[in-house]
């Protein structure tokens, strides 16, 4: 069945029950956006031992970078010198 047919079908239907339905339809939409906005939010880190870990790799990662943007400094003035 196509959709042409569909439509057909739901133009036929009594005004109350086509009104019924059309408000049915749009309850399930908005049911559908509201659960998807208050999904929880996966980003969070919920454990005290998990944030802990997240804050010790990001001032490890930070130490890496000036790590690196030094030797890459050292190693530019090397070739120039």
């Amino acid at each position: 069945m196509n959709i042409r047919s569909r439509i057909g079908q739901v133009a036929d239907l009594p005004p109350v029950l086509a009104a019924v339905l059309g408000i049915f339809v749009l309850a399930l939409i908005v049911g559908l956006v509201w659960a998807l906005l208050w999904l929880p939010d996966h980003t969070k880190l919920r454990s005290p031992a998990a944030r802990e870990r997240a804050r010790r790799r990001k001032e490890s990662q930070k130490r890496q970078k000036k790590l690196r943007s030094r030797r890459e400094s050292l190693q530019r003035k090397a070739d120039r010198g």
